[in-house]
């Protein structure tokens, strides 16, 4: 769950592990369950090497996300009834102004993701960025195919990238394919294992309906990830560790690199 509460993708092709099984007609869930959400979460890492400790800062409405904050940057979310329709996210200098760095579109077709439009390094003197956008296929068969095209911000001319597909079961994505056109090592398949416990972001109204966007987002939390790829002969094994609330919730997150060192932690409060 990486750095994963801004949405953001460092690329469109590492896929992350995000509760969406549109299929999946979950019970409705009471309302103190809908109400224990995340105030906060730290990333803690043993080395600069890994990254830089951070503390973010959440709030909501019901069980609608309004805002993430920490010390660099803030992200905001536009909903149109239940659906998340945008995130922006603002860099933060040293006077507190706000400057707008990213943004992401989301467009929905019978209530599930169809297109998403990401635009990055956003700035004057290139208002739209540089843009990225994704055209989601649901398949009869209950999997999700999708193709990535880069958009010329000025031209509007598409050029295809690469594709993948995603693979659900019982709300978590178990399997992901991704095969980047331009750059081989984009290319591979991840394998998912859960615990049965509960994810930390399983409530907050919208997410599950934004597929690959947000790392170990899903209806329980990812334990082990198996990677292979074209860059390495072998699998890669991540595994991540957790310590539970009294009511089912991680309250402490702990990831090993392939090598079995730790290369961060998170500690959440609800």
């Amino acid at each position: 769950m990486k750095k994963i509460l801004y949405l953001f993708t460092a690329s469109l092709f590492a896929l992350s592990s995000c509760s969406s099984d549109n299929d999946d007609l979950s019970p409705i869930l009471p309302i103190e369950e809908i109400l224990i959400l995340p105030k906060t979460i730290s990333y803690i890492y043993p080395s600069d090497f890994f990254g830089t400790n951070s503390k973010s800062t959440i709030t909501y409405s019901g069980n609608k996300i309004l805002s993430i904050v920490d010390e660099n940057s803030k992200t905001t979310y536009t909903y149109d009834g239940d659906l998340i329709t945008k995130q922006e996210q603002f860099s933060i200098n040293t006077q507190g102004k706000e400057v707008k760095a990213k943004e992401v579109v989301y467009l929905y077709e019978n209530g599930k993701l169809k297109i998403r439009i990401y635009k990055t390094r956003i700035s004057e003197d290139r208002p739209n960025g540089y843009i990225t956008k994704t055209i989601y296929t649901h398949n009869q068969d209950g999997t999700i195919s999708y193709i990535v095209y880069d958009v010329d911000s000025i031209t509007q001319v598409e050029k295809k990238q690469g594709t993948g597909k995603l693979i659900y079961k019982d709300g978590n994505l178990i399997k992901s394919e991704t095969n980047n056109i331009s750059i081989s090592f984009g290319n591979g398949i991840r394998v998912y294992e859960y615990d049965t416990k509960k994810n930390p972001l399983k409530n907050i109204l919208g997410f599950s309906l934004l597929l690959d966007e947000v790392d170990d987002c899903g209806k329980n939390n990812v334990i082990k990830i198996t990677r292979t790829s074209d860059e390495f002969s072998s699998p890669s094994v991540y595994i991540t560790t957790y310590i539970y609330d009294d009511n089912g919730y991680p309250k402490r997150h702990t990831s090993f690199t392939g090598g079995g060192v730790i290369e961060y932690e998170i500690e959440y409060t609800y």
